[in-house]
């Protein structure tokens, strides 16, 4: 076991640490703010207590207030170490990037309990150009995206420990890595550090942005799908079920929620009152919002609808510069490896739980549906990168369909290994192609016509 986990540690950190390089470099780039770097940039100057004169605001209002404040604040961590300027206001969201890399490789090896599906998983997290983009630019959704991935982390580790501690072998098959107590429940505590602290990342998902409350919906019916299972096969007992589940999917989310907005209760001595009614003016905002205009035309040119997000028919354009010999451009698009397969990935995973009854495909599908089906019936306005905290998991999916089709032995499935390579090949091209118009690269017209796949105002004109 020992020589197992000091493989998968190596594979995940070297993915990690090449992962971070690649965040990291020329991050000052562009030398202003782009797209919604003007809120969130802003905002996160005034949380590092920097005068709003200075942070370039005409007044001390806050700008994104219909946002919680935890994003912000770990975007003002960054322009606290590194200054008001373009690394400052970005190097916080490169840093949970790459960390959310890291726990991807963790996931897939508590899922598969193999360095190279943890080493596949995380290199597919890595050059996925939407999460890629996202970590580039001081914007919410890649912090969403490190506590959703770090809190289905600490679900499915509970879960491994559960098993590990009784003894038992998994549902899938295997043996646990450690040996344990009879499957008994014996000695067993209703508030399981692990699931307490997956409640918690899931409540600070929240905490960032109200959608982590789809992933927390997700986790909550895994908790309980698996406690159920637990259970039957007398690994835990009922009380630590009915009592572990709520405290830790509904209790400890609430109090991490509401702890993150202590500092906007201290600034200026806010009252409970006042921050009952902040929230009654965000949840406004976001009910009422239209997203055309009275002349009928959209309020914003990049708006997509979510049924369209998997085909990839409207990236969104952060900057351009452009001149009659062309262009800079930063682009947020997804992976059409990960994306277009995920129109294949999702009903074969869904497939593989119903009919095999394998849990890790439930552990991979539930967090892909919860964060995804609900905007479907959302009217509020949309954009691809709300995808940011699925990429995580549609990378999952398709290393799960990819271990399916090739086993844990890749030598003795010589096409399955051919086509596993092909799969990382082809992800890692696509990323080298698309890496000009996903940093900021001058290109040519014609290079950059070459990027530029669909003609929205054109064939994607229903979009």
């Amino acid at each position: 076991m020992r020589s197992n986990v000091a493989r998968v540690t190596l594979v995940v950190a070297s993915i990690t640490a090449l992962a971070g390089g690649l965040r990291l470099w020329g991050l000052g780039q562009p030398e202003r703010k782009i797209f919604d770097e003007l809120y969130y940039a802003s905002d996160a100057c005034l949380y590092a207590g920097i005068p709003y004169r200075r942070c370039g605001l005409e007044d001390e209002g806050e700008r994104s207030w219909v946002h919680p404040p935890l994003g912000k604040a770990l975007i003002a961590l960054g322009v606290e170490g590194f200054g008001n300027r373009p690394l400052g206001w970005r190097v916080a969201a490169a840093a949970a990037g790459t960390a959310t890399v890291g726990l991807a490789g963790v996931l897939a090896y508590l899922l598969w309990r193999r360095a190279l599906w943890a080493g596949v998983a995380a290199g597919l997290v890595a050059v996925e150009p939407l999460q890629f983009v996202q970590s580039r630019i001081a914007m919410l959704d890649i912090f969403l995206a490190f506590f959703v991935v770090l809190g289905f982390v600490l679900l499915v580790a509970d879960r491994r420990r559960q098993e590990a501690r009784a003894g038992a072998p998994g549902e899938d098959g295997e043996g646990p890595e450690v040996g344990g107590r009879e499957a008994s429940g014996a000695g067993e505590s209703r508030l399981r550090p692990l699931r307490l602290a997956a409640g918690a990342a899931f409540g600070a998902a929240i905490a960032v942005k109200w959608s982590g409350i789809f992933a927390l919906a997700g986790a909550f019916a895994l908790a309980f799908v698996w406690g159920v299972s637990l259970v039957r096969r007398g690994i835990t007992r009922p009380s630590s079920e009915r009592i572990g589940i709520p405290v830790a999917m509904v209790l400890v989310p609430l109090l991490i929620y509401a702890a993150a907005w202590a500092p906007w209760l201290a600034r200026e001595d806010r009252s409970a009152g006042e921050l009952l009614g902040h929230h009654r003016a965000m949840a406004d905002y976001h009910l009422t919002l239209d997203p055309v205009e009275d002349d009928g035309e959209p309020i914003h040119p990049y708006l997509s609808p979510a049924w369209s997000w998997l085909l990839l028919a409207r990236p969104v354009a952060y900057y351009w510069q452009g001149d009659p010999a062309c262009c800079e451009e930063i682009l947020a698009l997804g992976s059409p490896v990960l994306f277009w397969g995920s129109l294949l990935t999702i009903p074969y995973l869904a497939m593989v739980w119903w009919r095999r009854r394998d849990w890790r495909a439930g552990a991979v599908l539930v967090p892909i549906l919860a964060q995804y089906l609900p905007w479907l019936a959302v009217t509020r306005p949309l954009f691809l990168f709300y995808m940011t905290p699925l990429t995580p998991f549609l990378a999952l999916g398709g290393t799960f369909v990819l271990r399916d089709l090739a086993g844990d032995r890749l030598r003795d499935r010589p096409a399955a290994t051919i086509a596993v390579a092909a799969v990382v090949v082809a992800a890692v091209a696509l990323f080298t192609f698309f890496w000009p118009v996903l940093v900021g690269q001058r290109l040519s017209q014609a290079a950059w016509g070459d990027r530029i796949w669909f003609d929205s105002p054109g064939l994607f004109n229903w979009v």
